[in-house]
């Protein structure tokens, strides 16, 4: 009875630093149900959590434990978005998010689903789950363990499933609005006119509407719930509870507390950059992994860092609250990081569908506050989010993130264990979504680069644009992800990713890899750095991360060499930009002018090329 006891505590120590020594603060002993051995968390000045279990189970059933502890409120507002209950606490104006949700839950065997993360996944989930709500249990028992925003909001947090943690709902899944996007535009102004305008690379794709697609009826509100099925929640006065209407404060503290996505990355965004340094050119003669993974600042943040280590784990780095494991960080053998790499995952099907019963469409020429009911309608390529009932059209969103594995980041599990390239490209195997640009660097001297991400093969067309569904564009499959662009060991001694295009010359896989990156520049100022010859230190990585040198004013700037300028305030101003190093630096007046002659140059760029009918299609040209 005595160990049973002792197995079903957690030693907590919260760890504040002085100026020179770590004093100890505080030491909480706590007993939670469900544990096999005791367990210790040690939280550094960082209030970064060192959780030490005996068992796999313990491990992760204190994750679970730990971050809801940490971020409650947050993994809250997670779990209604993942449920579709949104509605429930924040009323109608929120039905289109949870419809959206339910067209786009997993409904395949959930015990495949978990295990596909990691050999043991449903055990590890189902423990992480337990933990979670053993601390929810906690604050039942102790409401003062709540964050305010349950009390403003009038609600009480509610028990976690495995489904929860395997939802699609933030993570960053696709192209579907952006193929609108291009469809609309070639609509309006045709195929060969938006692919001047646009950089698609490498190669050129064929983007053309298939004859039977009516341009004219893209522009209807097709992605309406498909976009309030992934947008952040923002609250609303009206939704705090009675007791604090009319309090701005109470307010201000809900609308700071959820976690906002940022933008999809798009070529005019600034994006991730990741590079890998072979031993020989470093200072120390190790291998070195730098990772600056750009997504939106929020409070709390997207990020949560731990350390997990327990029989056959000890990881460090930063994952996200709602699954176990860490998603960016190294063990004792390797570390690893992350940036996007284009991988279309999505494609909008157009049908015709039967005047007579517009729940049949054609497919190869064969016809097949109260409480609120959705009828939600699938097709054979997946959920139907926009029926045009008076011109017989129905759209449907097939995605391959809807297939086994599809959880953001989950797969990042296998990695925390690699002890070898060979191990680590294997994990790599499992990585779904997002599309990514997997990097390794490790203590036995090796490095290497794995892009990630479930690919469809099209066979006969781009993705870029809406197609038929009537069975003339058809997935071949998906590309094994080994067999997506890689190298090991490279001859430079060095790589770097940046969002940018890394399709090696003759890759034999065309067809199942994007079109539309980023642009170049932060991975070619990486390898202009790299690439010096002098051997680098971790604090030339740092500095590398926040490197402010820009190569579009280098090679914009000479520009303005031989031009004549009457105005003396402009002259003034261009021979400062002639003698300007090019150094984004905020204290820089050069910068500041380049800046705001760069915009208003983009600006006139748009205006001469793309007709005014495109331009909330085709936005901002690529530099």
């Amino acid at each position: 009875m005595h160990s049973q006891r002792l197995a079903q505590r957690i030693v907590l120590f919260a760890l504040a630093y002085l100026l020179f020594a770590p004093a100890l603060r505080a030491q909480e002993t706590l007993t939670v149900p469900g544990l096999e051995r005791p367990v210790e968390i040690i939280v550094d000045r960082w209030g970064i959590a060192h959780i030490y279990a005996e068992t796999e189970h313990d491990l992760f059933l204190a994750q679970g434990y730990n971050a809801a502890r940490d971020r409650l409120f947050q993994l809250e507002i997670w779990r209604r978005q993942a449920t579709g209950t949104v509605a429930e606490i924040l009323g109608r104006r929120e039905l289109p998010r949870d419809i959206g949700t339910r067209l786009f839950t997993f409904r395949g065997d959930l015990t495949e689903e978990l295990n596909h993360y990691h050999p043991r996944g449903a055990f590890i989930i189902r423990a992480f789950v337990d933990g979670v709500n053993a601390y929810i249990e906690r604050t039942a028992q102790d409401p003062d363990l709540l964050p305010i925003e349950f009390e403003i909001l009038g609600i009480t947090p509610q028990k976690w499933t495995p489904e929860v943690v395997i939802s699609r709902h933030q993570g960053l899944l696709g192209n579907i609005t952006q193929e609108l996007t291009f469809g609309r535009a070639v609509a309006l102004i045709g195929p060969e006119q938006v692919k001047r305008l646009e950089y698609f690379h490498p190669g050129e794709p064929e983007i053309g509407l298939d004859a039977t697609i009516d341009g004219d009826l893209l522009f209807g509100d097709i992605l309406g719930v498909y976009n309030a099925f992934r947008r952040s929640i923002r609250f609303a006065p009206e939704d705090v509870a009675q007791a604090f209407r009319g309090d701005p404060a109470a307010y201000a503290r809900l609308a700071a507390a959820v976690q906002h996505q940022g933008p999809p990355l798009g070529s005019e965004d600034i994006g991730s950059n990741n590079w890998v340094v072979s031993g020989r050119l470093t200072q120390t003669g190790n291998t070195i992994m730098a990772n600056d993974p750009h997504r939106a600042q929020s409070a709390p943040s997207l990020r949560y860092w731990v350390h997990l280590v327990g029989p056959g784990w000890n990881v460090l780095g930063g994952g996200e609250p709602e699954i176990p494991g860490v998603s960016i960080g190294h063990n004792e053998y390797g570390a690893w990081g992350l940036t996007v790499f284009a991988t279309d995952g999505e494609d909008l099907y157009v049908y015709e569908t039967n005047p007579a019963d517009p729940d049949q469409y054609r497919y190869r020429d064969v016809e097949g506050e109260a409480p609120y009911t959705a009828e939600l309608k699938y097709t054979r390529h997946g959920p139907v989010v926009y029926e045009d009932i008076d011109n017989h059209k129905a759209y449907a969103v097939r995605a391959a993130w809807m297939e086994i594995g599809g959880s953001p980041y989950l797969a990042s599990l296998r990695m925390n264990q690699a002890t070898t390239w060979e191990e680590f490209r294997e994990a790599c195997a499992y990585s779904n979504i997002p599309g990514e640009n997997m990097i390794w660097a490790d203590i036995h001297g090796d490095i290497g680069w794995q892009a990630v991400g479930i690919a469809p093969i099209r066979r006969n067309w781009s993705g870029l644009v809406p197609v038929p569904g009537d069975g003339r564009y058809e997935w071949d499959g998906y590309l094994p992800i080994k067999d997506k662009p890689h190298i090991s060991n490279p001859q430079q001694g060095y790589w770097a990713t940046a969002n940018s295009e890394m399709i090696p010359t003759g890759y034999p896989h065309r067809d199942a890899v994007g079109w539309v990156w980023s642009d170049p520049y932060r991975w070619a100022r990486a390898n202009e750095v790299l690439g010096s010859g002098r051997k680098h230190s971790i604090m030339d990585m740092m500095k590398l991360q926040t490197d402010q040198l820009s190569i579009p004013a280098r090679t914009l700037a000479p520009l303005l060499r031989d031009l004549n300028v009457q105005q003396p305030v402009v002259e003034h101003a261009r021979r400062m930009l002639l003698e300007w190093d090019w150094i984004l630096d905020r204290n820089s007046t050069e910068a500041g002018i380049y800046v705001a002659w760069e915009r208003r140059l983009q600006r006139n760029v748009t205006e001469l090329f793309v007709p005014e009918e495109a331009r909330q299609y085709i936005g901002t040209l690529a530099m």
